[in-house]
């Protein structure tokens, strides 16, 4: 089995090889450069639609894929709250879709104007963190976890929620 990931990044690449290994055997997991058509930092129904493209354009550019799977995180309100979460989409090559979504936390107060004002959490957290390139390694859920939860975690947990439909058959 073939899985087409709509990015190149190591965390989205794990997370899905994590997750379709605990259903599938033989699989190989490919990463490729896709656009999301959303914003760097996508808010509300941005980030089911970078993760719908993300998916559609990974299946296009891998010929021989069963999958294609687009993982966008951003953020979403809900009860005058914000979440930071990831939206999973998985797309067969038959034209069947699924979606799921990571695992939810509050958006801490003292970066919501900034993710609003478009500013891409990763850079945030790399800001906060004094560091480069936190979203290519334990992600801000693992910064405010303290390490508990890794972004790798999280992401896995809402491919498993995904790929329900295409387990079960249902």
């Amino acid at each position: 089995m073939i899985i087409a990931v709509g990015s190149t990044n190591k965390i989205k690449i794990e997370a899905t090889r994590r997750a379709f290994a605990k259903f599938y055997k033989d699989i190989e997991v490919i990463g490729v450069n896709v656009n999301s058509g959303v914003p760097s930092q996508p808010i509300n129904e941005q980030v089911f639609h970078g993760s719908f493209n993300r998916a559609k354009n990974a299946l296009k550019l891998v010929q021989d894929a069963d999958f294609g799977i687009g993982i966008e995180g951003g953020i979403i309100k809900l009860f005058e709250r914000y979440y930071c979460m990831g939206f999973i989409v998985i797309l067969s090559k038959s034209g069947e879709i699924s979606t799921g979504f990571s695992g939810w936390f509050e958006c801490p107060s003292k970066i919501l104007p900034r993710l609003l004002s478009g500013e891409e959490l990763g850079s945030i957290m790399d800001d906060i963190s004094g560091r480069k390139n936190v979203k290519y390694e334990e992600g801000a859920i693992g910064i405010l976890t303290k390490g508990v939860i890794s972004r790798t975690d999280l992401y896995e947990h809402g491919i498993i929620m995904a790929l329900t439909k295409f387990v079960t058959k249902l």
